[in-house]
């Protein structure tokens, strides 16, 4: 797991979510919302407070990345593993490093939004302590559940 850093690290991050967008478009269509959006995509990684990566056999295979909600909350965006590194936990792994980096950073809240479909994610994120709450973000591209842990 590491925070990301060069431009090799943010390119690969960039193309897990562009990989990842196309899936929840292909796979779930309009059932899921926040595929929809993809204009962080143009000015990548503008916007964006921390990126994260995980590597497998020195493959990059999942990131998440974490965007400033307001000055209590972080959001936590586009988890995503590939297949082939699944059953690694690293989507556990990614969302605690990404947890840790906004709990040192002074935020109170890590938030995000998810789509009941995403059964694996919500699970995730249940054992992981975040709980269901109220549309923190107003946007009309987000998901249809939202969660928040305290940190």
């Amino acid at each position: 797991m590491i925070q990301v850093r060069t431009r090799a690290e943010t390119a690969a991050a960039q193309a897990l979510f562009v990989e990842y967008l196309e899936i929840l478009n292909s796979d779930f269509g309009k059932s899921v919302g926040c595929a929809d959006s993809q204009a962080d995509m143009q000015d990548f990684p503008a916007g964006y407070a921390a990126l994260f990566l995980a590597n497998l056999d020195g493959a990059p295979v999942a990131a998440c990345g974490l965007i400033r909600v307001n000055e209590q909350d972080c959001e936590l965006v586009r988890l995503y593993c590939r297949p082939k590194g699944r059953g690694h936990a690293l989507g556990r792994k990614l969302s605690e490093a990404a947890k840790d980096y906004a709990k040192d950073s002074g935020y109170q809240r890590l938030v995000l939004s998810t789509e009941p479909v995403m059964e694996h994610a919500v699970k995730l994120y249940k054992n992981m302590g975040f709980v269901d709450i109220e549309n923190y973000a107003d946007a009309p591209s987000a998901c249809s559940k939202y969660m928040a842990l305290a940190l």
